[in-house]
């Protein structure tokens, strides 16, 4: 289940060009605390992995500006923001959250809530369907160097490794909200356009995931449980949010 927040303001929105760590921020601090520090200090364990089980989209806004030389955006208000979580109380409580602020902080701008909306997750009645990213979708391996830091490899959505990683991510998060087994299953995911490369700076790390329009074959089942999970890693750090664009 997803909502869908459009934030307005009196003043146009200056916000970082990476700005996907003060989303976050936002949405830990207008949780409720035991909500908040559930998802950022614990989530859903898989074998010793951590699942949040939600994501977020990029900011959508009527125009914007790029200030090149400060590394910032500066947005029109309103601005649109989807969220989900697989976890139906999750957005549910979110959107409750949300409903009692009469302010809305981000970064540094002060918003309020034009509107509010809750959108059910879609049936998905086909093996074959296509895709949006609403905020890019990313893949890597960790890899430990000689000296003993680690390095990501991060795969292009041509390479197998992509695919695999992700056919084996959805197999995690379906087990988790399912608490069933899932046995071998059926995935594949190709672009339908050149995928345009996203690189996005969190903390001190930066990310490379892909943005554009996919097929994904698979089993509808499946793939409708995970949906709004989001696909691929580093969901929670606002990445691999989808739309379904034919059904």
């Amino acid at each position: 289940m997803r909502l869908k927040l459009v934030l307005s303001s009196d003043n146009k929105i200056e916000l970082p060009i990476h700005y996907n760590l003060t989303i976050q921020g936002m949405l830990y601090k207008y949780l409720p605390p035991s909500l908040s520090e559930f998802l950022h200090d614990i989530g859903f364990f898989y074998k010793g992995r951590n699942f949040k089980l939600y994501t977020f989209s990029r900011i959508f806004s009527p125009h914007y500006t790029i200030l090149k030389n400060k590394k910032r955006y500066i947005f029109d208000p309103p601005l649109t923001i989807y969220i989900s979580s697989a976890i139906h109380n999750i957005t549910k409580r979110m959107g409750e959250t949300f409903l009692k602020k009469n302010k809305i902080v981000l970064g540094k701008n002060q918003l309020y809530l034009n509107s509010i909306e809750l959108i059910p997750p879609p049936v998905i009645k086909h093996a074959t369907i296509k895709i949006k990213t609403l905020s890019p979708i990313t893949e890597y391996r960790t890899f430990e160097r000689e000296n003993g830091k680690n390095f990501y490899r991060y795969y292009h959505p041509n390479e197998e490794e992509f695919n695999d990683l992700l056919k084996e991510n959805i197999r995690k998060k379906y087990e988790i909200i399912t608490e069933k087994e899932l046995p071998d299953f059926e995935f594949r995911i190709q672009p339908i356009n050149t995928p345009r490369k996203a690189l996005i700076k969190y903390k001190d790390f930066i990310i490379e995931g892909y943005d554009g329009q996919f097929v994904i074959h698979t089993d509808p089942e499946i793939l409708s449980v995970v949906f709004d999970a989001g696909l691929g890693a580093k969901n929670s750090q606002g990445f691999g949010m989808i739309e379904l664009i034919q059904n």
